[in-house]
């Protein structure tokens, strides 16, 4: 929501200052897009808000999924993105873009294979939070909790609006939503932009896409490895858990014949145990969603294999539960295009 247009009209239309208060927690907090439902506001300030906007963007397509609902929004020069709403045990997660397309090119990525179109502004993300409130609301199905930026794009190069964005989330005036409800997934493109935002918001979650703990395969999947590889990560964990002291999360996702054999295991389990305070590293496991024919998830003997050398090392794991998959909404799979 254009939050300074909304304030011209309030100005324009003498209302006093607590309308704004009041228009904030309709919208933000419970969810509703519709001024006319808004009912501790007069009449003659919904006739003038009649061609206000709310969504900077509109809604092309929904898809609804076992465990997991995707929209296809169209933004306003007709590029399209996606986001996911996730129902997980209390409540429901929003998986949002910061990007149309992503620059990385990862080779078993949806997104990535589109290349890059453009940034989204702070408020093409924020907004995609107001739509799936308004969706829960109006069908009475849940709150959401959590906020990860997993969608399409890589965060930290859409540094900026993303950082104007949290800021938004997590405002008491505005969204009023708890840093630690917010996880940021990033390839690590570049250290400087991570600390920044960690500086800056010291209890979000940092999730990182490693996938590979081997340089030669990661560069070849990951061409951003090329830039800031595995030793870049590492000192950026190293620091990181000893300045915060807070949790660390590694992405690993597993394919076929790739990176999911005894070597693999060894390399990341080497790896972590070569990171300061790697007790705080934790690592998710994620089934690779079909997305390209020549790529393939790991068989489930091979994911308990696996498994089973990170557990008997002491490595920290879980298993992640894919959800999204039977509507293309999975990890990987968002590419903005019906």
């Amino acid at each position: 929501m254009n939050i300074k247009d909304l304030e011209i009209i309030l100005k324009e239309s003498n209302q006093p200052s607590f309308r704004l208060k009041q228009i904030f927690k309709a919208i933000y907090q419970d969810g509703i897009l519709d001024f006319e439902k808004i009912n501790n506001i007069p009449k003659s300030l919904k006739e003038s808000l009649k061609d206000f906007s709310v969504l900077c963007f509109s809604i092309d397509e929904i898809q609804e999924g076992i465990d997991s609902k995707k929209a296809l929004i169209k933004l306003q020069d007709d590029k399209f993105i996606e986001s996911v709403l996730i129902k997980n045990a209390t409540g429901f997660t929003a998986c949002i873009s910061t990007q149309v397309g992503c620059a990385m090119n990862c080779s078993f990525c949806a997104t990535g294979q589109n290349g890059f179109k453009r940034n989204l502004t702070s408020e093409e993300i924020t907004d995609q939070i107001l739509f799936w409130k308004n969706y829960l609301s109006e069908k009475k199905e849940g709150l959401l909790k959590n906020i990860v930026y997993m969608g399409m794009g890589e965060p930290f190069l859409n540094y900026e609006n993303v950082k104007e964005s949290i800021q938004k989330f997590t405002d008491p005036s505005l969204f009023n939503i708890g840093d630690r409800s917010i996880s940021v997934s990033t390839s690590f493109p570049s250290n400087i932009n991570v600390e920044k935002l960690v500086k800056e918001f010291p209890q979000i979650n940092i999730a990182i896409s490693l996938h590979f703990a081997d340089n030669k395969k990661r560069s070849l999947y990951m061409p951003i490895n090329n830039k800031t590889d595995l030793d870049d990560i590492s000192k950026f964990a190293s620091k990181y858990l000893q300045t915060y002291n807070r949790k660390l999360f590694f992405e690993y996702i597993m394919l076929d014949d790739i990176n999911d054999n005894e070597y693999d295991a060894k390399k990341l389990i080497e790896y972590i145990k070569n990171i300061d305070k790697n007790y705080l590293i934790h690592v998710n496991l994620i089934r690779y969603n079909t997305t390209f024919k020549n790529f393939n998830s790991s068989k489930k003997e091979k994911i308990i294999k696996f498994e089973h050398f990170l557990k008997r090392e002491g490595i920290s794991e879980t298993l992640r539960k894919s959800m999204g998959e039977d509507i293309n909404g999975a990890c990987g799979q968002l590419a903005g295009k019906k």
